[in-house]
């Protein structure tokens, strides 16, 4: 056959060649991707959420059964606790009288300052009346004076008298004076008592009424409501039980598997990290979703007897945690299969290395 006989030939089937040297190619990267993929098993689980306290209670009510579903806000349990209701019933009556109390000494200052200012109006009565007629006399002494022609021994003894009128006088007015500024400090004192009382008792009250807030939101905490979607997975007390501090009440799951608990061999264990993309493929139906390695154990731990393809051989791994769309048709305790997605510039990467 000549050359030209033969480049023709070759022109001529050149699809044939193409789709050859395709398949060769894919069988190739076939071997190759099976020597390196990673295959391991695991069982699909969700995300579980436990149910306490930090007190010692009572429980009054349970409001849900096993297997239910309940949605965010749905009431789960109401709890009691009987220290928290007697302080409530304290704080509650220790502002009552202190309210009772600021009202009766707010009316035993007004009621002094009553008497001080009755006192003064008295006193001030007396000294002023003993003033006008000291000052009545002394004008009589006067008009009396001024009629006198001449000075006597009588005259001097007059105006002696007179002189001590005037002092008088002049001591009963100092002596008013002093009862005005005493009375007016007595005010002061008694309308400062009174701001300062109702400043404490404002304080006073202030704190009991935060104290109180504080009571009655532990106390509303008690009625215990779902913080989003799940199933009950199990209840662990009866109406009227009482239970101790972080003792578990109710156990909630996931109403479908949100994380696959798998263990891979020992000899393998190096060849998947932390961020990993895996696919998982239920083991009932082939049925694959795509996961990711959030967690993997610090030690070596022997294979559960459910995942050993021997159940009376032991088989030790390392166990992986892989987070998986909550969306998904698997079943809770479901086995799945497990394999580590290898790009093609890993497998180029693994190949130079070798």
């Amino acid at each position: 056959m000549s050359k030209k006989m033969i480049k023709y030939y070759i022109l001529k089937n050149k699809m044939f060649f193409a789709w050859v040297l395709s398949i060769v190619v894919i069988v190739a990267l076939g071997f190759l991707y099976q020597g390196m993929n990673v295959i391991f098993s695991g069982v699909a689980e969700a995300t579980e959420t436990t149910v306490s306290v930090q007190s010692a209670v009572e429980v009054v009510s349970v409001h849900v059964v096993v297997g239910q579903e309940i949605n965010d806000g749905d009431t789960l349990v109401k709890l009691s606790r009987g220290d928290l209701v007697l302080r409530i019933n304290e704080v509650n009556r220790e502002l009552d009288a202190l309210e009772g109390r600021g009202s009766i000494n707010t009316a035993t200052i007004d009621q002094k300052v009553a008497e001080v200012q009755a006192d003064l109006a008295t006193k001030k009565n007396t000294i002023r009346f003993e003033i006008e007629k000291l000052k009545s006399e002394y004008q009589k002494n006067l008009d009396m004076a001024s009629k006198l022609k001449s000075l006597s021994s009588n005259g001097v003894a007059k105006v002696d008298s007179n002189d001590a009128m005037i002092m008088r006088i002049r001591n009963l007015e100092q002596e008013l004076k002093m009862a005005e500024a005493n009375a007016q400090a007595q005010f002061g004192i008694l309308r400062g008592s009174k701001g300062l009382q109702k400043t404490s008792s404002a304080s006073e009250a202030e704190a009991l009424r935060r104290e109180l807030e504080i009571l009655k939101k532990e106390q509303d905490d008690l009625v215990i409501t779902s913080k989003g979607s799940w199933v009950v997975a199990s209840v662990n007390v009866r109406d009227g039980e009482k239970i101790s501090s972080f003792s578990p009440i109710i156990t909630l799951t996931r109403k479908s598997p949100s994380l696959i608990r798998g263990y891979i061999h020992e000899k393998m264990y190096k060849q998947i990290d932390v961020g990993t993309k895996v696919d998982v493929m239920s083991q009932a139906d082939g049925k694959k979703l795509q996961g990711e390695i959030i967690g993997l154990s610090s030690r070596i731990v022997e294979f559960p007897v459910r995942l050993r393809k021997t159940p009376e051989i032991i088989v030790y791994g390392r166990e992986v945690i892989i987070r998986i769309p909550e969306d998904n048709a698997l079943l809770l305790g479901e086995m799945v299969t497990i394999s580590e997605i290898i790009g093609i510039s890993k497998l180029l990467h693994s190949k130079d290395d070798k």
